[in-house]
């Protein structure tokens, strides 16, 4: 019998288990908030420009998509013991994991297209898409989905420590604003911790992309996010414990 040892064989797997679990959610999630926002404007003489609405929509969801879709990547399978039967054959870790983690990021991708969709049919005027919505998802998905991976290598509650971490960096960029609305100086500590959390500010749809150097620090944090996790697996022992 000639067995399957290609460096691709668990992705139609990969592929089945994102269509049948975030793509199908988001699908069914844009469909309701489609039929809802139908159901609020149909009785408004001038109702919201699509792209205004777009832009809020996939804002409110961002974050949670990508934590749904990427959540468990690594940690529940080293968790539960998983890995020992995938790689039971020939196949390095961190590019198993990477190709399901990739697969989640085009299924994020979709989000803006769904919620475009469906402001189209609700509304009749317009999906409010633009390249500018698809550049924030990805941007927010390569931080927010990073930190995600990574966290997975050492914990199966990957989800929740991305929260906490995306939580924390979004009450102290609300600090940072209204310190700089009054012109006080902002403390040194929440500046400095500031600067060490992932930019997840930056990838904020209905404002502008981020341009030179906002835009190489996000993209290098991210990267370096995914680079880290992918040598944790490469280079740690899945089975040394202390992952639970």
């Amino acid at each position: 019998m000639n067995a399957n040892r290609t460096p691709w064989r668990y992705l139609p797997t990969h592929a089945l288990d994102v269509a049948r679990g975030p793509l199908l959610l988001f699908v069914l999630v844009s469909a309701g908030l489609a039929l809802v926002i139908w159901r609020l404007v149909a009785n408004e003489a001038r109702p919201p420009a699509p792209d205004e609405l777009l832009s809020g929509l996939v804002s409110g969801t961002l974050m949670i998509a990508v934590l749904f879709a990427t959540g468990g990547t690594a940690g529940v399978d080293i968790k539960q013991g998983y890995y020992r039967a995938y790689f039971s054959k020939p196949m390095a870790p961190w590019w198993f994991y990477l190709q399901r983690w990739l697969l989640g990021g085009v299924a994020v991708m979709l989000v803006p297209l769904f919620l475009g969709l469906g402001l189209q049919l609700a509304m009749g005027n317009g999906t409010g898409l633009d390249w500018e919505i698809f550049g924030h998802v990805a941007l927010g998905f390569l931080l927010v989905g990073g930190v995600v991976l990574l966290a997975s290598t050492v914990t199966a509650r990957d989800w929740l420590l991305a929260f906490m971490i995306y939580f924390l960096q979004a009450r102290l960029q609300n600090v940072k604003d209204l310190f700089e609305v009054t012109g006080n100086e902002l403390p040194w500590t929440v500046d400095k911790l500031h600067a060490i959390l992932p930019p997840f500010h930056l990838a904020a749809p209905g404002k502008d992309l981020p341009t030179g150097t906002d835009l190489i620090h996000a993209l290098a944090y991210g990267v370096a996010l995914v680079t880290v996790a992918l040598l944790v697996l490469a280079w740690r022992p899945l089975g040394s414990g202390g992952r639970a």
